[in-house]
């Protein structure tokens, strides 16, 4: 049996709604403090030498850095007279940013984030171009983390000014005339405190940001997000107000005047809108779910009301995930059954023609300008790189620009979708990727892999760092679990709040139905997952021990009934429920994991991972469930916390990125024999 770090137990017990809870490691959710920084250590210290026991620790981080070292090229955009992209030569921390003239042009360096620390792991993040193209806006994050600085690069000298806004977090800059809106906190936030009193603001280039002017704010409402946006044509400053991660009201005015805000919608954060596009003035495109739960596009009048709203995309049976205006046409993508499909219509909605997919899996577009006559298309898939197209809008010629030249023998590489029957006999789907010539011989190695939240799909894409275990003679599972996006919002609605026990049963019962095809056995499953996906892995694994070897929760919501006083933890609300509110309460303290460890129960080998500078969902969770864990156990599988340094809810760097994945690749082979 493994002998765990001392864990301090504190006598802290709280009535909600007539049950006693006992939150004996409440001191872990500062994670600032000396006690908790000597724990984290001699927890790490003790994963490590788990690790290192397991002797290809150090051949898998070497293999990992062969499968990555390839020049990498993202799709170029045009951005004004500059087709704009990132790349990076192979395992540079940081994706440069480059420009060139055309398309067939030499490119020049425009921005090298990698410049900004010593060990890489300093971020940064495009939030909005001025609409002359003359001006940037970054966001500067040290190791990654949500919370940063402002800098405004002149796109010209491809320098930064010196203007530079601090405390920014959960923004961007939306500009007009010489400066932008954007949103901001009081002051400098303590990440372990919830957020409060986001206002939004405009900056003028050149004032210091004590003299921003205050534009909006809802003191009535402390804990809402108020997001600005500006029309294409200028003529309208838009603010987005949410209350949580679903759900949106928008007013408007003219950000010429200091007049009310008026009123566009107000669905009491029932539905979603997205302002796409102006078409006239004051008449814009507008993407919702508001009575149609697979979206649609309609045509908006200011001046009338909801009711003269003007259908362009009617709902279908299938998901409308996107919709671009460019060059005069609508390009349209559908999910249907996890794989995209794409229409381009003429601005009123009629059909013109589709684009064909080049395999089963996910595309994407991007453009510019509205005006603009082209795009870029991609196209992912589980199996093959993603491949790049200019898209010519009027001609509608696709020419390829190229695919990223992968070292990983992926030829061979099947990606099968099923769908299987979940507890209340919902048909799930997900895909399982493997090489050819894998018996069903109820022994193969499997990385089960899900999400199952926030409205958020899990389509095609191609990872080479699976390649890692698809080489070993493993297979990787991606779950369509509900709760995702996939289906439109009634799958999303269908794994959350009070149904949220529906994403595990999925996920469990997509693990019975592997092992009864005979594709494996309980003793050689790894689950993993991370932020909701953490949760996910957590609740399974405690609900269904027998099921799993290996459950690796990264960055997990783990604590259910404390979620929402931590950062932007409260906006998670309308996802999970109000823990202070009974009925949700009650709900949520059946499977939130912190609350469901049972003493004596033989669990997974368990790696949790967190990492310290995660300001969305505070290390805390991790290191009081892995405190509960320790205290309870009584078996020789180990229970392990991994804290990564100078890294956040995702990884900070590439190198960050991949000493990670090693040693969650090490931990899994390490106990599925592999």
């Amino acid at each position: 049996m493994i002998h765990y770090p001392a864990t301090k137990k504190e006598n802290i017990e709280e009535e909600h709604f007539g049950v006693i809870v006992k939150d004996s490691y409440r001191w872990l959710e500062d994670d600032s403090s000396l006690a908790t920084g000597k724990w984290v250590k001699e927890q790490q210290a003790l994963t490590e030498s788990v690790l290192d026991e397991y002797p290809e620790r150090y051949n898998i981080l070497t293999r990992l850095k062969e499968l990555n070292n390839y020049e990498k090229i993202s799709s170029p955009v045009k951005r004004g007279a500059w087709y704009y992209f990132s790349k990076n030569d192979g395992l540079q921390n940081q994706y440069v940013i480059y420009r060139k003239r055309s398309l067939d042009a030499d490119p020049e360096l425009f921005f090298d984030p990698n410049t900004l620390s010593e060990d890489g792991t300093t971020t940064a993040e495009n939030v909005g171009y001025s609409k002359d193209y003359k001006y940037v806006a970054y966001l500067i994050s040290k190791a990654g983390a949500d919370a940063g600085e402002f800098w405004i690069m002149d796109v010209e000298t491809k320098s930064f000014i010196e203007d530079k806004l601090l405390n920014m977090r959960m923004t961007s800059a939306a500009w007009y005339k010489d400066g932008f809106f954007y949103s901001r906190y009081d002051n400098e936030q303590d990440y372990t405190k919830q957020d409060h009193n986001q206002k939004v603001y405009y900056h003028k280039l050149g004032d210091i940001q004590e003299n921003d002017k205050l534009i909006y704010e809802d003191s009535a409402n402390p804990l809402r997000y108020n997001i600005a946006r500006v029309s294409d044509d200028q003529r309208y400053l838009f603010i987005y107000v949410f209350e949580g991660t679903s759900g949106v009201n928008i007013y408007y005015k003219s950000p010429e005047e200091d007049s009310e805000f008026k009123t566009l919608v107000v669905s009491g954060f029932k539905n979603e809108y997205e302002i796409l596009d102006d078409y006239e003035e004051g008449c814009f495109y507008l993407f919702t779910n508001q009575n149609a739960k697979n979206y649609r596009l309609v045509k908006v009048n200011l001046r009338k009301s909801v009711d003269n709203w003007e259908d362009i995309i009617p709902e279908r049976d299938y998901l409308l995930d996107g919709v671009t205006i460019a060059g005069g046409k609508i390009i349209a993508i559908f999910i249907k059954d996890v794989t995209s499909k794409i229409e381009i219509l003429d601005l009123q909605g009629n059909f013109l023609y589709e684009i064909e997919m080049p395999y089963q899996g996910t595309a994407y577009f991007l453009s510019g300008k509205k005006e603009d006559q082209e795009g870029v298309f991609a196209f992912s898939s589980y199996i093959r790189p993603d491949q790049r197209f200019h898209y010519d809008i009027q001609s509608n010629k696709k020419t390829f620009l190229g695919t990223d030249p992968v070292k990983a023998e992926y030829e061979d590489l099947i990606s099968e979708q099923v769908f299987f029957e979940s507890k209340d006999g919902c048909n799930v789907p997900m895909t399982l990727i493997y090489k050819k010539g894998i018996n069903r011989n109820r022994n193969n190695p499997v990385s089960l892999y899900g999400y199952g939240g926030y409205n958020i799909s899990l389509t095609p894409w191609f990872n080479v760092n699976s390649m890692l275990f698809l080489e070993r003679g493993g297979i990787n599972v991606i779950v369509n679990l509900r709760g995702g996006g996939e289906y439109g919002e009634r799958w999303h609605e269908q794994g959350m709040l009070f149904n949220k026990q529906n994403v595990f049963d999925d996920f469990i019962y997509a693990a019975e139905y592997l092992i009864r095809e005979g594709y494996t056995n309980p003793g050689k499953i790894a689950i993993s997952g991370g932020s909701n996906g953490g949760l996910l892995v957590a609740a399974c694994m405690l609900q269904r021990p027998d099921l799993f070897k290996v459950a690796i929760p990264m960055m997990g919501v783990l604590d259910m009934l404390r979620f929402h006083k931590f950062t932007c933890g409260w906006g998670w609300m309308v996802e999970y429920g109000n823990p202070e509110e009974e009925e949700h309460f009650f709900n949520l303290l059946k499977y939130s994991p912190l609350h469901n460890v049972r003493k004596g129960v033989q669990y997974p080998a368990t790696m949790v991972v967190t990492a310290d500078h995660d300001d969305r969902v505070i290390p805390g969770h991790s290191f009081k469930f892995v405190a509960a864990l320790q205290d309870q156990s009584e078996q020789d599988l180990p229970l392990l916390l991994y804290t990564q340094i100078a890294s956040s809810h995702g990884s900070s760097s590439m190198n960050k990125g991949l000493e990670k994945t090693a040693d969650v690749y090490s931990f899994m082979f390490k106990y599925l024999g592999m």
